[in-house]
């Protein structure tokens, strides 16, 4: 049997090797191994909470974010951002258009974000 992550035959993981009838001896190349990526993948999720300590030390240095707070902030940009693409999806679809533009998504701030932060 092969071992886990041996992409040859078993034969081969073995290097019991057994010869084969009338088999021509011409140089075959060898294919560059790629190596297993199921033990290297990373779960991929979609989060924003490695920006927040970036922006955080733009502002100020010394001040740092709980876990609980990261998560709410985390809550909050995702549910910005899709308020603002199901409003931009709206002016397009009303427009007869197939693209978002940046066009939609700033008339989209302007109607869902209230006074000067939506400017």
């Amino acid at each position: 049997m092969a071992e886990p992550g041996c992409e040859t035959s078993s034969e081969e993981c073995l290097g019991t090797k057994e010869p084969r009838e009338a088999e021509p001896e011409t140089p075959k190349r060898k294919k560059p191994r790629r190596q297993c990526h199921r033990r290297c993948r990373r779960s991929r999720s979609d989060s924003f909470a490695i920006y927040f300590p970036r922006v955080l030390k733009q502002v100020d240095e010394g001040l740092s974010l709980s876990q609980k707070a990261v998560s709410i902030m985390d809550s909050f940009v995702k549910d910005i951002l899709e308020r603002i693409a199901d409003e931009a999806s709206r002016l397009a679809r009303s427009t007869k258009r197939s693209t978002i533009t940046s066009r939609e998504i700033q008339t989209a701030v302007r109607l869902l974000l209230p006074g000067e932060i939506g400017k």
